[in-house]
């Protein structure tokens, strides 16, 4: 039974990357006995074919939707990562959530035109983005568009 479960956890592997939770969960839902999955698990991560920090990184590096850190962290742990293993790949992530904010709110705009001030803050918010910056964002948005309303009703220049 150890070979067959070795065999699922290969071909499980081979069809897309899994976290160690993850393949643990699958081979138990085949009823495979516990011992038996710990050796396939085992033998995975020997083989190099399982490593939760690579599947942290590849998820974080991947094509995301724009989110903050904290749901970063938050989706890599749901998938089985350690916390901190989950903390990690995100501080070492290419762009960092400043970054990743004007898209989200860039997207936010598109799907909602008549978008509030409290609407775009609590999107943001459960996107992930931590308040500091979701008003700071907010703030220059709305003096950017302030002074395009003021530049553009000639309002407030001198002649």
């Amino acid at each position: 039974m150890a070979q067959t479960a070795r065999v699922a956890a290969l071909r499980m592997l081979a069809m897309r990357r899994l976290t160690e939770a993850q393949l643990w969960k699958k081979l138990e839902a085949r009823g495979y006995a516990d011992d038996a999955i710990a050796d396939a698990v085992a033998g995975c991560k020997r083989a190099g074919y399982l490593d939760d920090q690579l599947f942290a990184t590849l998820y974080v590096e991947g094509p995301r939707k724009a989110v903050g850190d904290a749901r970063l962290v938050a989706e890599l742990v749901k998938r089985g990562i350690d916390r901190g293993v989950a903390q990690q790949a995100v501080r070492a992530a290419p762009s960092d959530q400043s970054e990743r904010i004007g898209a989200a709110y860039a997207t936010l705009l598109r799907t909602k035109h008549d978008l509030s001030y409290q609407s775009a803050a609590r999107g943001l918010e459960r996107l992930g983005f931590p308040t500091s910056l979701i008003y700071r964002v907010l703030r220059a948005h709305a003096g950017a568009a302030m002074a395009d309303l003021v530049g553009a009703d000639g309002v407030g220049s001198v002649s």
